[in-house]
């Protein structure tokens, strides 16, 4: 797909609901903490062979992301995951800009990515996530940082948060 595709469906939902109730569309329940480095493990393998398919760079419909965009979008949660774990570790509550998915895909022209080198970076992306989450002790969990809404998220519910949104998405692709 060379020309820029249509935007996605908007999509204003609140998604921190899924942390009290998880997500019955994609049957996400909330997962220990702890166990976040080995969902991130195994999400980046899925995704690998996601981005392997023939139609990968194919939406499904004109405001629906194909997997590529999809995967582009994970990749960059995965980041931002380790950019606000980091943040949250090495600072009191901080504050951190809003992520605009949306934004994201046409400045980054996810779209246009080589499948191939999408997964190298999104691998490459969630080893260096799952190495921040490895300085994460017992007593870090709780630290809190704030959304630049206002939402409040400890350690803990970040991981489960992002974990959510990049299965979510596997979920989307049937991956």
């Amino acid at each position: 797909m060379d020309a820029e595709p249509e935007p996605g469906m908007p999509d204003n939902r609140d998604w921190t609901t899924v942390l009290d109730g998880g997500c019955e569309e994609c049957g996400y329940r909330p997962h220990d903490p702890l166990t976040t480095d080995e969902r991130l493990a195994a999400v980046a393998e899925r995704w690998v062979v996601v981005l392997d398919r023939p139609d990968v760079a194919t939406r499904p419909a004109p405001r629906v992301w194909s997997p590529l965009e999809y995967a582009g979008h994970s990749r960059d949660l995965i980041e931002v995951l380790g950019d606000r774990l980091a943040a949250m570790l090495e600072v009191d509550n901080p504050t951190y800009a809003d992520f605009d998915g949306e934004a994201a895909v046409r400045e980054r022209e996810y779209w246009r990515a080589r499948a191939a080198s999408l997964a190298g970076q999104l691998v490459r992306d969630t080893g260096r996530t799952r190495e921040i989450l490895g300085r994460v002790g017992d007593a870090d969990w709780d630290r809190t940082g704030r959304r630049g809404d206002g939402y409040v998220f400890t350690v803990a519910t970040l991981c489960q948060y992002i974990v959510h949104d990049v299965e979510h998405h596997l979920h989307d692709v049937d991956g």
